[in-house]
């Protein structure tokens, strides 16, 4: 036998005892790449990113009905109340509320606080406080209730009415810090008896107009 001969011969040995290698765990079937097997997308990767999809257009959905959901009065107040959306202080006792679309300017009931924004009177001592303090109590955006008494309007064309929001009585509120005298204009006088006491309790406690570090 020749050289020759004996080289193929063994080499063909060599390769019949060579063990094969078996790729294993490819699953489902894919595409060679320069770099390896890539899997092609299954119909359940489909399913799932739909999923997603469809449950981000129900979540906007919800969103955007409650943004835009009607407003509807809280337990215990009477069947007159209404809601609105709080916009902006006007001055201590005087603010502005969206109604239905519609910006109001609201007077609050039974309570006369320092001016700040009249148009013939000076600033009085203690009105950019009473401002300062309402604006404590009321942000733009916050939801509040309004109460009303037997004249609905004044002669401004302002909305008469008790504000509430949470449950904080604000004019009771800025009486019993001392900036809300009580005010008496007939026929209204519902909630006059609670800003009295209110202010009579700031009186005894030096609150708001009544303390000495008040100077004007």
């Amino acid at each position: 036998m020749s050289t020759t001969q004996r080289f193929f011969n063994g080499a063909a040995g060599r390769s019949a005892r060579r063990p094969v290698r078996v790729r294993r765990g490819l699953g489902t079937p894919g595409t060679r790449t320069g770099s390896g097997w890539r899997r092609r997308p299954t119909a359940s990767s489909a399913l799932a990113w739909l999923a997603v999809v469809v449950l981000a257009i129900a979540v906007a959905g919800v969103l955007a009905w409650w943004e835009q959901r009607p407003l509807e009065v809280p337990d215990g107040f009477s069947e007159d109340a209404v809601v609105a959306e709080m916009v902006r202080v006007v001055d201590g006792d005087t603010i502005v509320v969206s109604m239905e679309g519609e910006d109001e300017r609201v007077r609050l009931l039974n309570i006369d606080t320092p001016e700040t924004v009249h148009p013939t009177e000076p600033v009085e001592c203690g009105g950019p406080e009473a401002s300062a303090a309402i604006s404590q109590l009321l942000s733009p955006g916050d939801v509040i209730v309004l109460e009303f008494d037997q004249q609905l309007r004044d002669r401004y064309d302002r909305l008469l009415a008790a504000v509430f929001v949470e449950d904080v009585f604000v004019n009771e509120r800025m009486a019993r810090e001392g900036w809300g005298e009580p005010a008496y204009y007939a026929p209204n006088d519902r909630f006059l008896a609670v800003v009295e006491q209110a202010w009579a309790q700031a009186r005894e406690e030096n609150a708001g107009v009544f303390s000495p570090q008040l100077v004007c």
